[in-house]
């Protein structure tokens, strides 16, 4: 693995703690994938665009971190993704569990 790889990987393992983190703080409600979006926009921080967000969404999901649940209102045509921590996600944070390959520390 080259140096710019290892940074790359560290990055995503870094954006996805954060993801949870911020998720953690508007527990039980959850976060909009437009919150967060913007969280890490005001943030200033570099290469964590909509389309990389959402990646490492999907990531977290699929390891049993967070829910996505689509919520709306058809009479006013809004539609929002809300990103919610699991109780596996929970117990991660809280120091509950050990280590999770792809998490950052």
């Amino acid at each position: 693995m080259t140096m710019s790889n290892l940074i790359q990987t560290a990055e995503k393992e870094i954006l996805r703690k954060e993801i949870l983190n911020l998720c953690y703080q508007a527990s039980p409600v959850g976060c909009s994938t437009d919150v967060l979006i913007a969280a890490f926009a005001h943030s200033g921080a570099s290469g964590r665009d909509r389309e990389e967000i959402v990646r490492q969404i999907d990531y977290l999901r699929s390891k049993g971190l967070v829910t996505v649940e689509t919520v709306g209102n058809e009479r006013l045509n809004l539609s929002r993704d809300i990103v919610k921590l699991t109780p596996d996600g929970i117990d991660y944070l809280e120091g509950n569990t050990g280590q999770i390959a792809g998490i950052g520390g």
